[in-house]
């Protein structure tokens, strides 16, 4: 899953320990029993669809859904945010197997448990409210509703704002996520120009975290300097987008080449690579379109993507026979 809809999907108080009186006021009882099924099926959902059994994933995450909606009937107050976790976890399932509008009703209503939540404790809940705007965010966008897509994300980049001036250790890495999604959605409305001023300081924010810890955060680096590069493409600023995608490249490259390099990772190599080349390209430099190319070409090889890589290929001999 993507860091935007991990954050949709965390929150404190998730699931009370064992021996938290139910409604019933006792231990053991049976609103106990059933909390810890609502445990044990988000925790059997997240294994399966890391597995790949997605389909099995969302039948455990809708039952853990219906347990805690019982739950949360007869006492709001107590299982609350169970019930937040368990619609979080049922959005990014319904994302993962197509199902937008599924996702968009789910993440509508984790929003609004939570801006309850946060109401009552702000310190404790205003970050996974942010998350789930974040999360709700790109949801929206996916089914082209675009303005209000736009309006969850500008209100969870504030929530982050005001949160990583009081602890910048703690959400600056959040706000730098909510920043790129802001961006994301102000361009889908061709608002290029602040487009790019959210994404630049995207990338000013990863770029700082990267160099203190790369394993953490040089993925998320890498992504926020392709975001910027094709902003800045669309804008016509095109030496500069070459620059932010040759930075982005070279991120991803390096990654790729690691042991924990999977399918996806070459694929999205080859497709950011491939960008980079077509810029370079466009502006006459067909020399310096050749290593874009033989990176795309290769990471589609690794992908498992034959056929793109046979087309790159016939590019490069295209554009080497141009240049000669």
């Amino acid at each position: 899953m993507s860091g935007e809809q991990v954050a949709a999907a965390g929150g404190p108080g998730s699931f009370g320990t064992p021996g938290t009186p139910g409604p019933s006021g006792t231990s053991g009882g049976a609103a106990e029993r059933e909390r810890r099924r609502v445990l044990s099926l988000s925790r059997r959902s997240g294994e399966l669809a890391a597995s790949g059994r997605h389909e099995e994933a969302l039948a455990a995450s809708e039952e853990a859904l219906e347990l805690a909606r019982r739950l949360a009937g007869d006492d709001r107050d107590t299982y609350l945010p169970d019930l937040a976790l368990c619609l979080a976890g049922a959005a990014m399932r319904y994302v993962r197997l197509g199902r937008r509008h599924d996702a968009v009703h789910a993440g509508r209503e984790v929003v609004a448990v939570r801006r309850e939540l946060a109401r009552a404790r702000p310190d404790e809940y205003l970050p996974h409210l942010a998350g789930s705007l974040n999360g709700l965010a790109c949801d929206l966008g996916r089914i082209g509703m675009l303005e209000a897509a736009l309006e969850a994300a500008r209100e969870a980049a504030g929530i982050y704002e005001g949160l990583a001036a009081r602890s910048p250790v703690a959400h600056e890495p959040s706000l730098a996520m909510a920043l790129h999604t802001l961006a994301q959605r102000t361009a889908s409305l061709g608002r290029l120009e602040d487009a790019v001023l959210h994404s630049t300081r995207a990338v000013s924010i990863r770029r700082r975290l990267a160099t203190e810890n790369p394993p953490a955060y040089s993925v998320a680096f890498a992504t926020a300097l392709h975001g910027l590069g094709w902003q800045l493409a669309a804008l016509g600023r095109r030496e500069e987008a070459i620059a932010a995608y040759a930075e982005s490249v070279t991120i991803r490259h390096r990654l790729a080449r690691s042991e924990n390099a999977r399918g996806a990772d070459h694929g999205y190599l080859a497709a950011v690579a491939g960008e980079w080349a077509d810029l370079l390209m466009d502006a006459g430099r067909l020399p310096a379109a050749m290593e874009p190319l033989e990176i795309a070409r290769t990471a589609s090889l690794h992908a498992g993507d034959t056929e793109r890589a046979d087309r790159l290929a016939a590019l490069m001999e295209r554009a080497g026979s141009i240049r000669v």
